[in-house]
């Protein structure tokens, strides 16, 4: 009986719900303004991604050395027409209004591949530059089919006017 007894106080034991301490809910918290932070820096005008790293580091009440610093680090990638100084300006006060306990976050406003600009030629949507190229190929293919049915329209008639 002993034994059923102390299988089910280890049973209960395992199935108990983990608790959270303060450093593990600091980066949940940490993650989900990461996760917000990144969304807005990237519907910027121009950017193309963004990535966001936060650790703002919580005190443990039994240590006796300070806590670190809280650190930032943002990249933002743009396109080349973009200006920089921009986008870094209004990153910092994103950063500034999402974690205001860091002093100096670290963030690196780069220029990434050309966005490419798209047009519709019929129900395809193509770069701009190969447009023209696209577009000639459609009449060819056009004029190939036209003539090919003419062709076969020319010797269905003259087939039927022999009998």
């Amino acid at each position: 009986m002993m034994q059923v007894a102390m299988l089910v106080v280890v049973l209960h034991a395992a199935c108990a719900p983990t608790v959270e301490g303060p450093a593990q809910q600091q980066r949940g918290l940490d993650r989900e303004d990461e996760t917000r932070l990144a969304a807005q820096l990237a519907a910027l005008p121009g950017a193309t991604t963004a990535k966001v790293t936060l650790h703002r580091p919580t005190r443990d009440p039994l240590s006796t050395l300070p806590a670190s610093a809280p650190t930032a680090a943002v990249l933002v990638v743009i396109d080349a027409s973009t200006d920089r100084a921009r986008v870094l300006a209004t990153a910092r006060t994103l950063v500034r209004a999402t974690a205001p306990e860091i002093p100096e976050p670290t963030i690196v406003v780069e220029v990434g591949a050309p966005r490419i600009e798209l047009t519709r030629v019929g129900p395809f949507a193509v770069a701009a530059a190969s447009r023209g190229p696209l577009r000639a190929t459609l009449a060819i293919a056009f004029v190939i089919i036209a003539g090919l049915a003419l062709a076969i329209a020319w010797r269905y008639r003259r087939g039927n006017s022999a009998q």
